[in-house]
């Protein structure tokens, strides 16, 4: 499997809000798209995930330009305005709507079930806007790799809400290491503080993603000694 857009752009209706971008990634890979803060990190998931059409550029999945495709291929986690779950939602709820999303059993026992499975049983009654830093991006990757059907997750800002960045930066290389192309955007500090070569918003000419070989789910500390032994 391999994604890649070629010079893609968006303009908004009263400024641009992506400039020429281009972008791959393939399975067992991680790229880090990384810019200044603000909407080119939502049109770029966007339009990356089939839901937005570029004004300019192409975007292929295993070479084919269909956006239906994309659409179910390349999902979209806690994308602003878009994916983000309504943080008053208990966290049980959350979990509820996004199985139920996935085609899977979303009762309550099969929701506490699934909490428990991920180690975080202990959230299920608490305001979704409760939740951990770590603790919410990697719940929201876990529901959306749920659906069969996904093989790109693109994690859209984690960084905007606080916390390491080693830590979602460790899920990103779970799921990578579980076959997944992962994305994913942040600002420009986060990515100089992991010391990992980050493509960038508005650049064509891009680093080669981060290759991740299968292998067990690491922890936010073995990601940072990762990230020093790349940086070294």
């Amino acid at each position: 499997m391999e994604l890649e857009a070629t010079g893609i752009s968006v303009r908004g209706p009263h400024a641009q809000m992506l400039d020429s971008t281009s972008v791959r990634v393939a399975d067992h890979q991680l790229v880090l798209l990384a810019g200044y803060p603000g909407p080119g990190h939502v049109a770029a998931s966007l339009g990356l995930s089939g839901r937005l059409r570029p004004d300019t550029g192409q975007i292929r999945l295993d070479g084919k330009a269909d956006a239906g495709l994309l659409r179910r291929q390349v999902a979209v986690v806690d994308t602003p305005g878009i994916t983000e779950p309504d943080d008053a939602l208990p966290v049980q709820a959350v979990v509820g709507e996004e199985l139920a999303i996935a085609g899977r059993k979303a009762g309550r026992k099969a929701v506490l079930e699934w909490l428990e499975k991920h180690e975080a049983a202990a959230h299920a009654g608490k305001r979704f806007e409760h939740l951990p830093v770590a603790a919410r991006t990697r719940l929201l990757a876990e529901l959306t790799v749920a659906r069969s059907d996904v093989k790109v997750v693109i994690l859209t800002m984690p960084d905007r809400h606080g916390g390491d960045p080693h830590e979602w930066y460790a899920v990103g290389r779970d799921l990578a290491s579980r076959g997944y192309g992962v994305i994913i955007t942040c600002a420009d500090a986060s990515a100089r503080l992991l010391g990992v070569p980050a493509a960038q918003l508005g650049s064509k000419d891009q680093p080669d993603p981060v290759q991740v070989a299968a292998a067990e789910p690491i922890t936010p500390i073995e990601a940072a000694e990762l990230v020093e032994e790349q940086s070294a």
